[in-house]
């Protein structure tokens, strides 16, 4: 990919966010999160790209996924209002939907259209699809872990100043003095909560926590570990015996794995 396909997928992407923004900032927060969590997740990538020594056309089609993983968020949210895909649709295949409709890749190879389209088709999917070539992988693998260090992101600096969560973005859990046994388990034997799991905002927090079983590079555990986003979503949780320990057993998986070098 040349810079000229990538600086042509950033000019549509900002086109085509802008029209869901009506001016009224109450009504478009959902909206301008997930286009301030896009440019995020594309700086995200794009120091992941360039830890594992990407060369530098290779990096612009990481950047181009991440540019595009969430497209379908915003219809999602104008149709539905709502960004939890269970009560609604899948974002993922939405974005895909939109991608060929649009037929904003129409200027790119076969071979990138296609690494695209299966990195944002399966950036959300519970494990990574079998039976795809290593290089598709490396893009899907890219974006699942730039995307998890930014919602890492959001909902700490949520707690960080005292601020409720964006309603659309904790899905309508409610705020419960309670939490899901099996995940409680699922983090015990060091594995990724599942969303089906989830009924509670505390679920929500612990399945984020878990998301640390699903990272793909050591650059990942360093900035993860730096930037201090999981002890704060952990120190939101209330104060109960087994959640101390699924903590602790996140926390252990993330200094082992976060020492650079």
């Amino acid at each position: 990919m040349q810079n000229n396909h990538l600086a042509e997928l950033q000019s549509w992407f900002n086109a085509y966010t802008r029209s869901f923004l009506t001016g009224d900032p109450k009504k478009d927060s959902a909206h301008q999160l997930k286009i301030d969590h896009t440019a995020r997740v594309c700086e995200n990538i794009r120091l992941l790209a360039t830890s594992i020594g990407l060369p530098e056309n290779q990096v612009r089609i990481a950047e181009a996924v991440a540019l595009l993983h969430d497209v379908g968020r915003f219809e999602q949210y104008k149709r539905y209002g709502t960004f939890n895909d269970r009560k609604s649709v899948n974002h993922a295949a939405l974005g895909v939907e939109i991608m060929k409709k649009t037929g904003v890749l129409a200027g790119l190879s076969d071979d990138e259209q296609k690494q695209i389209v299966d990195a944002v088709r399966f950036h959300n999917a519970p494990s990574l699809p079998s039976g795809k070539p290593s290089e598709e992988l490396l893009f899907l693998r890219l974006i699942r872990d730039a995307d998890k260090l930014d919602i890492w992101k959001v909902f700490a600096d949520y707690y960080r100043f005292d601020n409720e969560p964006e309603t659309a973005i904790v899905q309508h859990l409610p705020d419960q003095p309670t939490w899901a046994p099996s995940i409680i388990e699922d983090i015990a034997n060091r594995r990724m909560a599942r969303f089906s799991h989830m009924e509670t905002l505390n679920d929500f927090k612990l399945l984020q926590l878990s998301w640390v079983f699903d990272l793909n590079f050591p650059e990942t555990f360093v900035q993860a570990k730096q930037r201090g986003d999981l002890a704060v979503i952990a120190g939101t949780l209330p104060d109960a015996p087994d959640l101390r320990h699924a903590v602790g057993v996140v926390m252990e998986e993330l200094e082992v794995k976060g020492k650079r070098g």
